[in-house]
C-alpha cells in the first residue's frame, strides 16, 4: 500500500476522547475526508482505529481504506511527523469486493489527489512517498509530481 509521510503542526498532539490508545490523527483524517470529497471523491465518516484514524473512500464503485496517524511526536524545534497511507483491502469487509473489484491505477489517483491536497496546504513540510515495493527509501511523488519541500 503506498503511504505518505509529511510534517505539519496544523493536526494535534492531543487524543481526541474517542482515541484508542491515545492515538492521534483525528483532525488530520477529518481535513484530507473534507479535501477528498472537494476534489469529487465519495468518502465515508471518519473512525478511530487502535493505530489512529481512517475513513473508507469510494472511486469507480470499489472502496479503498485511507488510514491517518501521527508517525513520529514533534522534535523540540521541529513539527510532527504524520502517515496517510492508502489501501485496497476491504479487510472484513470482503463482500465489498463481489460488487466491485479495486480497478487497477485506482490506488495512483487516489494518491495523486494525497499529493494535491498536502502541496496545496502551506502548513505541511517534508512530504516523502513510500511505495510498496519493499524499498526502505523514499520515492518519488506519485507520476513525476512535485514534492513538497
Amino acid at each position: 500500500m503506498p503511504h505518505v509521510t509529511f510534517r505539519s503542526s496544523q493536526f494535534s498532539s492531543t487524543p481526541a476522547p474517542d482515541a484508542i490508545n491515545a492515538m492521534l490523527g483525528k483532525d488530520l483524517a477529518h481535513w484530507m475526508r473534507d479535501q477528498m470529497a472537494a476534489a469529487g471523491f465519495e468518502t465515508g465518516d471518519v473512525i478511530a482505529e487502535d493505530y489512529g484514524y481512517g475513513f473508507w473512500l469510494t472511486l469507480h464503485d470499489a472502496h479503498y481504506w485511507i488510514s491517518h496517524a501521527q508517525y513520529e511526536p514533534p522534535e523540540t524545534d521541529k513539527a510532527p511527523v504524520w502517515s496517510v497511507s492508502m489501501d485496497d483491502d476491504p479487510g472484513c469487509l470482503w463482500m465489498w469486493r463481489l460488487r466491485k473489484r479495486p480497478q487497477p491505477g485506482d490506488l495512483l489517483v487516489i494518491a495523486r489527489a494525497v499529493q494535491d491536497c498536502l502541496a496545496a496546504n502551506p502548513h505541511v513540510s517534508e512530504v516523502q512517498w513510500w511505495m510498496p515495493d519493499g524499498s526502505s527509501s523514499p520515492a518519488p511523488p506519485p507520476n513525476g509530481m512535485n514534492p513538497v519541500a
